[in-house]
């Protein structure tokens, strides 16, 4: 699990710079250095199944698209989606295929 936790850290501090902005399905899911952001009570909240927009209602807006595989529309397209909490290092990741979340994991949060 500590292996894991400092991956998701490691892959965190990674995608600070990138500053494009990306759309799924039509919307405009994520720009770089979001100022949303999201605590341990939210990200409990949050179970598998869900889509990206009731994540978003949760946490209170977008987060930051940091990887994605496949082709959108296909149904194992693939992408993970990063909030920072409020000490900017603390985070979580969210995983979606087809539309639902799959996996989600957090780093540090309070």
């Amino acid at each position: 699990m500590k292996k894991i936790i400092k991956g998701l850290l490691v892959a965190s501090l990674l995608t600070v710079g990138v500053a494009t902005p990306i759309a799924i399905d039509g919307q405009d899911v994520a720009y770089a250095k979001s100022k949303v952001t999201i605590t341990k009570k939210e990200f409990n909240k949050i179970k598998n199944g869900m889509s990206y927009k009731k994540v978003q209602k949760i946490v209170g807006g977008k987060g930051e698209l940091i990887s994605e595989v496949g082709q959108k529309g296909d149904p194992y397209y693939t992408y993970m989606i990063i909030y920072y909490g409020k000490d900017g290092i603390s985070n979580a990741n969210f995983t979606f295929q087809g539309g639902k979340l799959q996996m989600k994991a957090q780093a540090l949060l309070k």
